[in-house]
């Protein structure tokens, strides 16, 4: 292996203040991209086989958080927000890493030519290196456990070593196409290189390719053990462990479905592994000595603490076939094991069942901190909120174990969002969460959503003309198949209104993602939404006592139909009114726009000249212009009446993907449409205006403020952004 290839280091001494805010309470604010008045949210919880969604500092005092935004950085004793840490341009945070003593973080740009590397201050947020001179791509990076070293893998299978202190640097070339994955065993001398299924061991002194891995047919992951003795990874159907140094097959496991494959712990001495039973009905221990199976855990705890005080009716038992994750404490006496509604803590050398926490959400990804005082685990609550848990744990007294608080604003991504008429609030609805009301003058949460019947999986939301109700259309799943059901709310009080069912069976075998699908009539006495059955469907928006017999039975049958527009072939994921009321637009994946009148329900025209399926429609405030957006990301102006095409609009869209939301301004003189980025168009000069930049997800969602002052944009990175757009 030659050391070919120099590395171009260019070190940056940043004098100006730190790319972090300071200390305060408005982390709503914290790093805000250019334009950007607050942040709603605090971004999705990232998590991969790369990255473990959150990790403890080396003194246990604080947790950091990976996100679809950035990291942040939490108070272990208090869960307070400390600062929030972004870099450069990454678009995911599988791309970094922290180093083991917490000095630096890196993280690296996804450019096939000219790919970077940055390196990050932890404590400060400033940049102190860019590193250049991959050939290719960079898919991987490592910190060497004393974080000194930062290595990095490419796509031509270089592998590049930079000393943090000296900034020396040097390189070696393996035997992979592509360096997929890397990561340095526990005593630093030696690093496992992946492949494609291919696992090799290289020495990092000589530079020499020590082993290949056998028997690694269809694995996906492979981890060192703890002293790096070992190596441990999962195929479907079985743990696998090899030996670090001969890369042999010492032992085999298996697990009762491929969902258990990633279900198993090794104690920090390497004595004890811990899995799921073939059979699903409980925990064995395993000495990895002797390959003899030590223990069985069984039993019924000694304490049981409830999370949430009020959680006691929603309980039921689970055994350990529903277990999502396990691990031991450092000292390898407590195995704790998380459930959908419980944490179980298990005493390793009596096997005795010590205690268990208990709730009506989930737990999942468990953590010990190094002192072995914090388990963190992420956690959702049925109600309405997700976050992580942080416990105290006493392992001389499991009953003076408890929660000492819950980390939240991490929600999933955002599907939907909507203005109130006068502008001074704002709805966002998620993917699997609660619908939020916000104040927009301060950006604080002013309400959520409850009592629906069942989890939401938001499509779309809109707001009535009057302020009062808000409307959203559900495909959860589990209750309704996937079909589209509304649910209406009372923003007045917060209370949940009642359910329209009526849309039918889904063409096609997947729900599309239609986040502009429904839409208020200006007198607001009519809902219009688009069904995943082709049709379009009409709802009369009547004031009923809530749970009247009538609203019952007409939600069970019908939920207030008010009529069925046919005609569509496929899908209808999007849908319009004019402003003065008299006209539907319907956008289908049929590669059509239907314009329907509303009052007599008749088809007036159909405009079939898009190359591929319609994903957005929205009239222009002085109700000439309909604009439509397709697959490619393209936005067609029409006079519809007429069908003829007025304007195209493609400038700044360099790669093809689709809008999923575009949006004119109360003038009528913008067009906004998103993706990653959000552009702006104007409409009588058919010019590019600017580009905003600054989420980390797919844009879903955007809409004007009503006097058009700021722009909401809503994100599959959990967050929304308000941007000031009086300049624009």
């Amino acid at each position: 292996m030659k050391l070919t290839r120099t590395l171009v280091l260019i070190v940056y001494i940043i004098n100006t203040t730190s790319l972090l805010t300071t200390y305060a309470d408005d982390y709503a604010q914290w790093e805000l991209p250019k334009g950007a008045k607050f942040r709603l949210g605090k971004g999705k919880i990232s998590g991969s086989d790369r990255v473990f969604p959150f990790q403890f500092s080396p003194n246990s005092r604080e947790l950091i958080v990976f996100t679809t935004i950035g990291m942040w950085v939490y108070d272990t004793d208090t869960g307070d927000k400390l600062r929030l840490l972004k870099g450069g341009q990454e678009k995911t945070l599988e791309n970094s890493v922290v180093s083991p003593d917490w000095q630096h973080y890196a993280s690296f740009t996804e450019q096939w030519n000219n790919p970077k590397i940055h390196l990050w201050n932890l404590s400060t947020g400033k940049l102190q290196t860019i590193l250049e001179g991959h050939a290719e791509g960079i898919s991987s990076l490592a910190f060497h456990p004393n974080g000194k070293i930062l290595v990095s893998g490419g796509n031509n299978g270089d592998i590049h070593f930079l000393d943090i202190d000296t900034k020396q640097h040097r390189h070696i070339t393996i035997p992979h196409k592509i360096v997929d994955r890397i990561q340095f065993s526990p005593n630093g001398k030696t690093i496992l290189s992946s492949s494609d299924g291919e696992f090799l061991l290289v020495n990092v002194e000589n530079e020499e390719l020590t082993t290949k891995l056998i028997g690694t047919d269809r694995i996906r992951k492979i981890v060192y053990s703890p002293d790096g003795n070992f190596l441990v990874g999962t195929n479907d159907w079985h743990i696998i462990i090899w030996d670090a140094e001969t890369g042999k097959v010492k032992m085999t496991f298996k697990v009762p479905t491929p969902r258990w494959r990633q279900l198993f712990a090794i104690s920090s001495d390497e004595k004890i592994l811990a899995n799921v039973s073939e059979n699903k009905d409980n925990i064995h221990l395993w000495d990895l000595q002797t390959q003899q199976k030590i223990g069985i855990l069984k039993g019924r705890p000694e304490h049981v603490k409830t999370v949430h005080e009020d959680d006691d009716e929603w309980f039921f038992e689970l055994s350990s076939k529903n277990v999502y994750s396990m691990v031991f404490s450092p000292d390898g006496r407590t195995l704790a094991l998380s459930t959908q509604n419980e944490i179980q803590l298990w005493d390793t050398v009596t096997g005795k069942y010590k205690l268990k926490f208990r709730s009506k959400g989930s737990f999942y990804r468990l953590i010990f901190s190094p002192d072995g005082r914090t388990l963190a685990a992420r956690g959702d609550r049925w109600d309405n909120e997700t976050g992580i848990c942080l416990f105290n744990i006493d392992t001389k007294d499991f009953q003076n174990s408890s929660l000492r608080c819950f980390i939240t604003g991490h929600r999933p991504g955002v599907r939907s969002v909507a203005f109130s008429p006068d502008g001074q609030t704002i709805a966002s609805g998620y993917a699997s969460e609660y619908i939020r009301i916000w104040d927009v003058p301060t950006g604080k949460l002013k309400q959520v959503l409850l009592g629906n019947p069942y989890p939401l999986w938001v499509q779309s939301i809109t707001i009535s003309p009057d302020g009062n109700t808000l409307a959203c259309l559900n495909t959860n799943k589990q209750r309704s198949g996937g079909n589209g059901q509304i649910l209406l709310w009372d923003l007045t009080n917060g209370k949940y209104q009642k359910t329209l069912k009526g849309h039918g069976k889904n063409i096609g075998k997947y729900v599309t993602n239609h986040p502009s699908s429904i839409a208020f009539s200006p007198d607001g006495k009519v809902i219009v939404s688009g069904s995943l059955d082709g049709t379009v469907r009409l709802w009369n928006n009547k004031n009923r006592a809530k749970n009247s017999a009538i609203d019952k039975l007409q939600g069970v049958f019908s939920g207030s139909r008010g009529g069925t527009l046919k005609g569509h072939t496929d899908q209808v994921i999007s849908v319009a009114i004019s402003p003065n009321g008299e006209i539907i637009a319907s956008g289908s994946k049929d590669r059509t726009v239907r314009l329907w009148d509303l009052k007599t329900q008749s088809l007036i025209n159909s405009i079939d000249k898009h190359p591929s399926g319609v994903n957005c429609v929205a009239f222009s405030p002085d109700g000439k212009t309909l604009a439509s957006s397709n697959d490619n990301g393209t936005i067609y102006l029409w006079d519809y009446i007429s069908g003829d095409l007025k304007a195209v609009f493609t400038a700044g869209l360099n790669w093809k993907s689709p809008l999923y939301s575009i949006a004119f301004s109360p003038n009528g003189n913008t067009i906004a449409g998103g993706r990653r980025d959000i552009f702006l168009w104007d409409i009588n000069s058919h010019q590019l205006k600017t580009i905003m930049t600054g989420h980390r997800g797919y844009v879903y969602s955007v809409k004007f403020s009503p006097d058009g002052s700021t722009l909401a944009s809503g994100s599959l990175d959990g967050t929304v952004l308000i941007w000031d757009i009086t300049d624009k």
